[in-house]
């Protein structure tokens, strides 16, 4: 029997809108719940999940911690044949694309970042606390700006509305997710230069992805089909050869993430296996296996 697929995020993540499209695209049957857009997040917690990030993806017990990992199943697993083109190019369009949205942070206007805003994205987006962060935005909207034209004037120089012409790839997601999130949820369309009349072609592009409208589930109903649910991954569940972690599988660990604070949200578990892309620990007192990507991680011994 197929395991429930729950996507968990807010509507204002803009890698929640990027894993949600890609989902949507690949022709997935998912549900969502939706977080808080600051913590705590209790319903995560109840599972035993403290990290901080979201999106993540549960396919039965098994929960995908980190976008990549989220997007690298979804591809793998859950998408139909062809549904979404792949291309060896995409990790660079990824690492593009995620650049971007790092830039665009700047532009996040400043009625927004209340005191409570700022405490709770200050350990992972260190930017919304420089104190000339006002000062920034007539030059990060310029960068912005120059991005938007790469992908108006390369990107899409065949004319769109995609990369590849009238099918959507995964590398038009990872380009584009970043700047449609500045440009709707943080209102830069109403900028000089970023509107439609500037910028036709991306602007195409964009009313041309498939809007994601998942069934979204009560607490009640998301705790219950995890709990009652099996395991959907093969593995891993032991340690690969020569594993550079030196860790033993059954020790307890944490998991940080390499660009936030030093000991913010550590997420604590029992190291089930790794493999060379994946680590995976079980977390809480349901027994759920949460994997997390090499990539962009420490993992430690307790």
């Amino acid at each position: 029997m197929a395991q429930p697929v729950i996507h968990f995020d807010y509507d204002f993540s803009p890698y929640g809108q990027k894993t949600k499209l890609i989902l949507t695209a690949a022709g997935v049957d998912y549900k969502k719940h939706d977080q808080p857009l600051v913590l705590p997040r209790k319903d995560l917690e109840a599972l035993g999940i403290t990290y901080r990030r979201i999106p993540l993806l549960a396919i039965g017990k098994d929960m995908y911690a980190d976008s990549s990992k989220v997007i690298d199943i979804a591809l793998s697993t859950l998408a139909k044949p062809g549904a979404l083109i792949t291309s060896p190019a995409d990790k660079a369009y990824e690492d593009w694309g995620a650049n971007t949205f790092l830039e665009a942070l700047g532009l996040v206007p400043q009625q927004a970042l209340s005191p409570e805003f700022v405490k709770d994205r200050e350990t992972i987006f260190p930017i919304l606390k420089r104190p000339d962060l006002k000062t920034l935005r007539p030059s990060t909207l310029a960068g912005f700006q120059s991005r938007c034209k790469q992908v108006e004037d390369v990107f899409l120089a065949n004319g769109g509305p995609f990369i590849n012409g009238d099918k959507l790839s995964l590398a038009d997601v990872h380009v584009i997710f970043g700047i449609r999130w500045a440009l709707n949820d943080l209102g830069v369309a109403n900028d000089a230069g970023c509107g439609k009349d500037a910028l036709p072609k991306l602007w195409k592009m964009i009313e041309s992805l498939p809007p994601a409208k998942p069934e979204v589930l009560s607490t009640d109903d998301m705790l219950k089909q995890i709990r009652e649910s099996g395991y959907s991954a093969d593995g891993p569940t032991s340690i690969m050869k020569d594993d550079p972690y030196g860790i033993s599988a059954g020790t307890k660990v944490t998991i940080e993430s390499f660009d936030a604070v030093p000991g913010a949200h550590p997420q604590v578990g029992k190291l089930l296996g790794t493999s060379s892309d994946e680590v995976v620990i079980e977390v809480g007192n349901d027994g759920v296996r949460l994997h997390f990507p090499r990539i962009g991680y420490i993992v430690r011994a307790q």
